[in-house]
């Protein structure tokens, strides 16, 4: 006869209460030997393929190998609004004194009128950094375009961004001007933003305007205005370091932002998506960050592996004064020993970057230039209640609370404006 397997046939094995423990153990044992048990954190969980997003076109990939994790019509010509400006910085940082001050004239930082800018004043003057911090976290075509005629005006700044695209190998990039605004046969790529990102975190003030979330900014007549970034990404994602967004007519949504986890920092790009591209970039990032060096590469990126941006130098405390010992009031002085005091060097801070021009979702709704969103096309997926696309969900009103009472009435006459 043969017995059916099954719980009811097993044997029943007393074992004295002695020798349970290590009976147990034993049993632990030789089920890892076999592979049978794991122990939390032996084994990294499976990763599969990447997640289906809601764009046109998206590049993942490793910042300092420059291996393409993930791809999805990389090549393909779109418009590149705002995140154009990522050229524009790697271009133009090198090349501009951020301690240099300037007192501009209306010509020189005139912007299109439909734009979004950060309201600069002739008369005022302004730092290359305030420029440069209002470029990133306002999006300000009108602080590109000052940035533009301090490096010889629009012209010879095309030029040097055609060169610098060419010389980093992103061949997919047609330069017409420094801002990003919709121009016929103004085109770049997913490949070639994620090329311009990668040179750009590698020079430590591009990695250090990117993560702000917020600035001050010079206003008439001595006032200070405070700039406030949009980009959900920024604010809730963690680890997240910005970068920059974009929105206008033809480019509808675009985003490129970066993120560092457990000392991997990966890079997205995502073009032509929908009002609810910071939810796509937050599914593909948390794919992203857990596939980074599990996965074979789907091709590179040019420029090799290099080391990432150098730090901000750790400042160095001054050390205190030895404090003269002091005697004690007795007929026969003993002094103190003399102390000491010292304490850990400072870290240096690096503050998180936002890229304004990302529009949050409660402001790309609507557009004062007759833009009409993209419909939503959300996937279906479930996001994981620990990974970063489960914080989005409150992003728009993080946004919306975060700007300060002092900075609304500005942020209220832009909110519309094109990216």
């Amino acid at each position: 006869m043969i017995a059916h397997q099954g719980a009811d046939t097993v044997p029943h094995v007393a074992v004295s209460p002695r020798f349970r423990a290590p009976v147990l153990l034993a049993a632990v044992v030789a089920a890892l030997a076999v592979g049978v048990v794991e122990m939390p954190g032996s084994r990294a969980a499976s990763v599969g393929s990447a997640p289906s997003v809601d764009v046109a076109s998206y590049v993942v990939a490793d910042y300092a190998t420059g291996q393409i994790l993930a791809e999805q019509s990389p090549h393909r010509e779109l418009y590149p609004a705002s995140t154009l400006k990522v050229l524009t910085a790697d271009t133009l940082i090198p090349r501009l004194d951020p301690a240099r001050t300037v007192t501009p004239k209306a010509a020189d930082f005139a912007a299109e009128p439909d734009g979004s800018v950060v309201g600069m004043t002739a008369g005022v003057t302004y730092s290359i950094a305030d420029l440069w911090r209002a470029t990133f976290v306002e999006s300000a075509n009108d602080a590109v375009a000052e940035l533009a005629h301090l490096s010889g005006g629009l012209s010879a700044t095309v030029a040097a961004m055609r060169q610098e695209a060419r010389s980093l190998g992103a061949h997919d990039t047609t330069v017409l001007d420094a801002d990003g605004y919709d121009q016929d046969g103004q085109l770049t790529s997913a490949y070639d933003l994620a090329i311009f990102a990668r040179a750009g975190l590698r020079l430590p003030a591009f990695r250090a305007y990117c993560d702000l979330k917020q600035t001050t900014f010079p206003g008439p007549k001595g006032t200070t205005l405070t700039l406030v970034g949009h980009d959900p990404m920024i604010k809730s994602y963690p680890g997240m370091i910005g970068i920059k967004g974009g929105l206008t007519t033809k480019a509808g949504h675009t985003y490129v932002g970066a993120a560092t986890r457990d000392g991997h920092t990966v890079i997205e790009t995502l073009m032509l998506g929908g009002t609810d591209v910071f939810d796509q970039a937050a599914r593909l990032m948390d794919w992203g960050l857990q596939a980074d060096g599990k996965v074979k590469p789907d091709g590179m990126l040019p420029g090799g592996s290099k080391p990432s941006a150098a730090p901000p130098p750790t400042p160095t405390p001054s050390p205190k004064p030895t404090p003269t010992p002091t005697p004690t009031p007795v007929p026969t002085p003993i002094p103190t020993p003399p102390w000491t005091s010292t304490r850990a060097p400072l870290r240096a801070i690096t503050p998180q970057p936002g890229s304004q021009q990302a529009v949050t979702l409660a402001f790309s709704v609507t557009d004062a230039g007759g833009y009409s969103p993209l419909p939503s096309r959300r996937s279906q997926a479930t996001a994981s209640p620990w990974s970063g696309a489960a914080w989005m969900g409150t992003a728009a009103a993080v946004a919306a609370l975060a700007v300060p009472l002092g900075a609304h009435s500005a942020h209220r006459t832009r909110r519309g404006r094109r990216r």
